[in-house]
């Protein structure tokens, strides 16, 4: 019996149907391929361990003082429950603000987001921001091959337009950390595959 949540044979099945529907890249990354419904379910795995229903409040994005913070219409430095887009949804963990953005609705408006509790609108959303930001990366520097392009795009899925800025220090892009575990979870998901006799990359 597998202990992957996204196991389950029709839930596997979506993510797969999303990732080839989306045209998700396969991914290279330290001798490991995979297909991009792996990708995808490495992504969900970190993001929510497959719990659709998953919910982070971020108080350091609804702190008070913030530059933003004149149009948030949620009270700062409280959780305001399914009003509060200054925390994360659904299987994909896509910020309430976020999703705001994607519906091009005003940053002022109050709106419920346990909408992306729903497995489609949650992968949907999810989704579309990694498309996003793989957009994004491509536009910065047409050169990249693809499994670059993809490691930047997911440090940018964790930690903004930012995520895969070069930091000195490290010597290393800022949310490196974070693509490790993203990989680490799509072999998981990968082993899982193969031991259910599922087709793998």
């Amino acid at each position: 019996m597998s202990s992957l949540r996204t196991s389950e044979i029709r839930f596997r099945r979506l993510i797969d149907a999303v990732a080839a529907y989306e045209q998700l890249p396969r991914w290279g990354y330290k001798g490991d391929q995979f297909t991009a419904g792996e990708l995808l379910e490495g992504l969900i795995l970190t993001e929510s361990s497959g719990n659709p229903v998953a919910r982070r409040y971020e108080p350091h994005q609804d702190a008070p003082g913030r530059k933003d913070q004149a149009q948030d219409p949620d009270t700062a430095a409280r959780d305001d429950g399914p009003l509060e887009d200054d925390a994360s949804y659904g299987l994909m963990q896509v910020m309430g603000y976020t999703f705001k953005g994607l519906l091009q609705v005003d940053r002022a408006v109050k709106m419920r987001f346990d909408l992306l509790f729903l497995p489609l609108f949650g992968l949907a959303a999810g989704v579309e921001v990694l498309k996003r930001e793989l957009r994004a990366v491509y536009a910065e520097d047409t050169t990249l091959d693809e499994d670059t392009r993809v490691v930047k795009a997911l440090a940018r899925y964790n930690g903004g337009p930012t995520g895969d800025d070069w930091i000195l220090e490290l010597g290393d892009i800022r949310r490196r950390e974070y693509v490790d575990l993203v990989a680490k979870n799509a072999k998981r998901a990968q082993d899982d595959r193969r031991a259910m006799g599922w087709r793998v990359a």
